[in-house]
């Protein structure tokens, strides 16, 4: 049996004020972080990405410093060799620069690489605050992770 044409039609209207749309607003806005920050957490949280990341690193080292960076920073330890190592400033902030075009914004990508490099230096400063004693270690993850590239890089010139 066909339907009856409607004789009236009414319409509803929900007008939202200026709170209610800045909440609406940061609603958004975090629904939106947590679908971008879940996947960068849960790839951290695993063990083999971070070394993957830390390898994918180490491997385009020679793009991003100084072609003599390696006779520089060879018998560097210690305050000398993070004062050298500034540069990974820019180096963070292009990173974070082109991981911001794929979301949407480069210049807050840039921001968040240079505040994550930043706090990284300021882990390595705490890592040798802990092993001021010993002059010998104050630099060891530094050096291990030089000494690492230099080993593949030896071992991708042998092949």
């Amino acid at each position: 049996m066909p339907r009856k044409p409607t004789e009236k039609v009414v319409e509803h209207r929900i007008t939202l004020g200026t709170y209610e749309r800045q909440l609406f607003s940061d609603a958004v806005t975090s629904y939106n972080f947590k679908n971008v920050s879940t996947p960068i957490v849960s790839a951290l949280s695993d063990v083999s990405f971070v070394l993957f990341i830390g390898a994918a690193i180490g491997l385009f080292l020679d793009r991003v410093l100084p072609d003599d960076w390696r006779s520089v920073t060879e018998f560097l330890t210690g305050q000398d060799l993070s004062d050298w190592l500034e540069v990974q400033n820019i180096v963070g902030a292009g990173i974070g620069g082109i991981v911001g075009l794929f979301v949407g914004n480069p210049l807050a990508g840039a921001v968040l690489g240079s505040v994550a490099v930043e706090g990284l230096e300021g882990v390595y400063s705490e890592v040798q605050t802990a092993a001021i004693d010993n002059p010998q270690v104050t630099s060891v993850f530094t050096q291990f992770m030089l000494r690492s590239y230099w080993a593949i890089e030896k071992i991708r010139g042998e092949q």
